[in-house]
């Protein structure tokens, strides 16, 4: 299935320590960065989406209660979290699900899954939360490919399910962001120097 993305927004986190976080007691990350991905047409995920989400891992990492309820839709999505750290950006924790969750609900519920339990990573630390970038990638419109091309890099992302030789059932997610990213070149036929 594929999930088409219209574009990606980024925007500098709010440099001033008097933006809040944790219900409005403490200040935003300084070198943090935003990443908005929506599925299909119109604007889903918001800046404030991104701010939540921080404004959890760090109540979270400090023990303090969760953030207030925020102000933007509980509409109901599937949805993506992803943190990354430093200046290249290197994947720190992604997780999401296919399943519609409330937005409130579900952003604060992989917020912090994304930053504890990914399982190719160790649990984020205090000590990294300043390098951190998070990206909210909210999936609408899903179909079918007709075959392996049927898709746009920037534009759709890709969930590959399949049983292996064992028998057992495994998944893969590209989200629509992950192809440019990565520079991926869908071609068919042999690549040749010129």
């Amino acid at each position: 299935m594929a999930a088409g993305c219209c574009g990606t927004k980024k925007q500098k986190l709010n440099n001033s320590s008097t933006a809040p976080l944790c219900n409005g007691t403490m200040p935003a990350p300084t070198s943090g960065m935003i990443s908005l991905n929506n599925g299909g047409l119109g604007m889903v995920a918001l800046p404030d989406m991104c701010f939540f989400c921080f404004d959890v891992l760090y109540c979270h990492l400090h023990n303090l209660a969760p953030p207030k309820t925020p102000a933007f839709s509980n509409d109901a999505y599937p949805l993506f979290v992803t943190w990354k750290i430093g200046k290249d950006k290197r994947l720190r924790g992604c997780i999401g699900t296919f399943n519609a969750m409330n937005l409130q609900t579900g952003l604060r519920e992989y917020a912090i899954t994304s930053a504890f339990k990914d399982s190719r990573f160790s649990p984020i630390t205090r000590d990294e939360f300043s390098k951190l970038s998070v990206s909210v990638s909210i999936l609408r419109h899903f179909e079918d490919g007709d075959d392996f091309l049927d898709w746009e890099v920037g534009m759709h992302g890709i969930r590959i399910e399949f049983v292996n030789e064992k028998g057992n059932k495994r998944t893969a997610t590209y989200l629509p962001e992950v192809a440019s990213e990565q520079v991926y070149n869908i071609r068919v036929g042999p690549v040749t120097n010129n």
